[in-house]
């Protein structure tokens, strides 16, 4: 929970206006732009309140030249914020970095440099790293000002907040059973501990955004909920469904109709058959690609 200062500042959002959003996905899997290039991961530039927030890299630094063909200044941002501790979320932050931009603080949970693996099995049984390839020692040998948070909510600015450890209420949204981390000489299955969410108060409602967004959709949903005793009306990144079946495709849609959803745009690690499943069963799902603008 949000401790005092935190929550007299959810105080002074209890309101009725909505603060302006705009959010640009700088990178993605799939472009929907030919000028601009797609990169597995995700990469959001958000303008809020008056800032202007990166969450999440990618994994090669397209997002940089995507936003320089956009007409977009990476080097005037507030704030990055990293999700959560795999590559492709993550490693387009070296190419910000070796291009100059070192003076922005980045926010990443304390937990993100972990040993961390994805157990594969289609084409033989082998764990496939999927760490972050960067670390405290490269960013402070940058002089990058990084914050390795360690309370489960943190207040970025006025109306916006980064969330971790969720909690998990859905009964259908089990941990994904493939990523792993190192402890030790042992690998256990990644609880998701370093995941951060970004949450944007617009005013009577809430924004999510998330990276993959591993703990399931509708548990961030409702955690956030609880946590701001506010409805989301927007959620915006990954839902990691492409690790999961049909079944729990189908009970998410539900559960997303029966939700305060206005807005789902969604991509990365969704799936083409979810991301398929939300366009022919929910009015409000928009596709998440590389050139997506969001404006509300």
């Amino acid at each position: 929970m949000l401790n005092n200062r935190r929550m007299s500042a959810l105080h002074r959002t209890d309101r009725t206006e909505v603060i302006m959003l705009k959010i640009t996905a700088l990178a993605e899997n799939i472009s929907e732009n030919e000028l601009l290039s797609a990169d597995f991961g995700l990469s959001l530039y958000i303008e809020f309140g008056g800032k202007k927030i990166l969450l999440d890299t990618a994994s090669t630094g397209k997002c940089l030249e995507n936003a320089e063909k956009l007409g977009i200044n990476l080097h005037s941002l507030d704030a990055i914020v990293l999700s959560h501790g795999h590559f492709d979320h993550t490693d387009g932050a070296v190419s910000l970095i070796e291009n100059g931009i070192t003076d922005t603080p980045v926010y990443i949970s304390r937990y993100a440099f972990s040993e961390r693996y994805w157990h594969r099995t289609d084409d033989g049984e082998f764990y496939f790293p999927t760490m972050a390839g960067i670390s405290p020692a490269y960013l402070q040998r940058k002089h990058v000002p990084f914050r390795a948070l360690c309370t489960d909510s943190y207040e970025l600015g006025e109306n916006i907040y980064i969330l971790s450890n969720i909690s998990r209420s859905c009964e259908f949204e089990a941990v994904c059973p493939d990523d792993f981390v190192k402890v030790g000489n042992d690998y256990v299955i990644d609880d998701y501990r370093d995941e951060c969410v970004l949450v944007l108060d617009m005013g009577g409602g809430l924004a999510v955004l998330t990276g993959c967004g591993h703990h399931g959709i509708i548990n961030i949903i409702r955690h956030v909920e609880k946590v701001f005793n506010k409805p989301v009306w927007v959620f915006v990144g990954g839902t990691h469904l492409v690790a999961f079946g049909a079944e729990r495709t189908e009970l998410t849609v539900k559960a997303l109709k029966e939700s305060n959803l206005k807005l789902l745009c969604a991509g990365h690690c969704t799936g083409p058959d979810a991301m398929k499943a939300f366009a022919e069963k929910l009015p409000f799902f928009k596709p998440l690609h590389t050139g997506t603008i969001i404006e509300l």
